[in-house]
């Protein structure tokens, strides 16, 4: 395949080995042509003239930050930078979804095969969205189940913590009743019989992680 038809792939891992992994595999498709991360900071947006990269593969936190950093240096909304993919091991539904309402336009889990990896870059490359399936089933849950108001979360902390309802309702300055109410809401919503089943899908869901915001700078 010619050069100029290549798409132009940069690796930004943190973990060596993992980086080392997704480049071995990315160079078996010719298609393909690995760009250094050096060229991160001065060449994106690459100079006139100059062709940068096509598509970024991240881990979670430097594909925010590089998406950070473009919009930082952007001359222009219009103006299309690389299109981020993050392959982690993040998998909740709250961090899958920061990722995405925050410009990050395809998302896989460590350990999804090769092939789907080439897949997600070709489907960036041509401009179109790519979620894996576990993550794709997160947010398909999630659009399923209603939302907890605010109050159902606070009761949800504590329960998560182990508190009984004597001392949630004592922690919250709220009637016992009024703490009865809460978690039969929360059961029904979460689609659960129980307090351990609350908790593992709270943590399964990550509906009491709040994402820290998007860095600054890329790394």
């Amino acid at each position: 395949m010619d050069q100029i038809d290549a798409i132009r792939v940069m690796v930004l891992y943190r973990e060596a080995l993992v980086s080392s992994g997704l480049e071995a595999t990315l160079r078996m498709q010719p298609e393909f042509e690995l760009v250094g991360s050096e060229l991160c900071v001065c060449d994106m947006p690459p100079r006139p003239g100059k062709r940068g990269a096509d598509v970024i593969v991240a881990d979670y936190d430097n594909g925010l930050a590089f998406i950070a950093s473009m919009r930082a240096r952007a001359t222009s909304r219009l103006e299309r930078g690389p299109q981020v993919l993050i392959v982690t091991h993040r998998e909740s539904e709250r961090e899958i979804r920061h990722a995405l309402e925050h410009g990050v336009k395809g998302y896989l889990l460590l350990g999804s095969g090769a092939g789907e990896l080439r897949d997600a870059v070709r489907m960036l490359h041509r401009g179109l969205r790519y979620v894996g399936a576990l993550p794709a089933q997160r947010l398909a849950d999630s659009v399923a189940c209603e939302l907890l108001t605010r109050r159902e979360i606070d009761v949800l902390r504590l329960v998560v913590e182990g508190h009984g309802n004597k001392m949630i309702a004592r922690r919250l300055d709220i009637a016992i009743g009024t703490v009865k109410t809460h978690l039969k809401a929360i059961f029904q919503k979460l689609d659960a019989s129980t307090r351990t089943q609350v908790a593992a899908v709270a943590e399964r869901r990550g509906l009491l992680a709040v994402p820290n915001d998007l860095p600054r700078t890329a790394p």
